[in-house]
C-alpha cells in the first residue's frame, strides 16, 4: 500500500525529513533534507512556527506539519476548470 505524503510520518526521522522538505518549499530551510533535527532545521522550525502563531519549540511535531501542509494547500496552484 503507498505512502499517504499527507499524512503525518510514523518515525522521528521521517518526520523531521518531512518537516525539512516543507519549509525548504517555503524558503525557510535551505539544505536537502535529511532527517536529522539539527542546528539549522530547529532555527528555521522556529521561525516558521513564530510567522505561523504556533508555540516556539523547535521541534516537528504534528501541529507544526499539519500547519505546512495546509499552507502548501492554500499556496498550490489552483487549476482553471472550463479552459482550453
Amino acid at each position: 500500500m503507498p505512502k499517504d505524503p499527507d499524512a503525518w510520518p510514523a518515525t522521528a526521522v521521517e518526520q523531521t525529513r518531512s518537516v525539512q522538505a516543507l519549509l525548504r518549499e517555503f524558503r525557510f530551510y535551505k539544505d536537502p533534507p535529511d532527517g536529522r533535527l539539527g542546528q539549522a532545521t530547529r532555527a528555521a522550525i522556529r521561525e516558521y512556527q513564530g510567522i505561523a502563531g504556533l508555540p516556539v519549540t523547535g521541534q516537528p511535531d504534528k501541529a507544526l506539519f499539519d500547519s505546512l501542509k495546509e499552507m502548501q494547500e492554500l499556496t498550490r496552484p489552483k487549476s482553471k476548470a472550463g479552459s482550453n
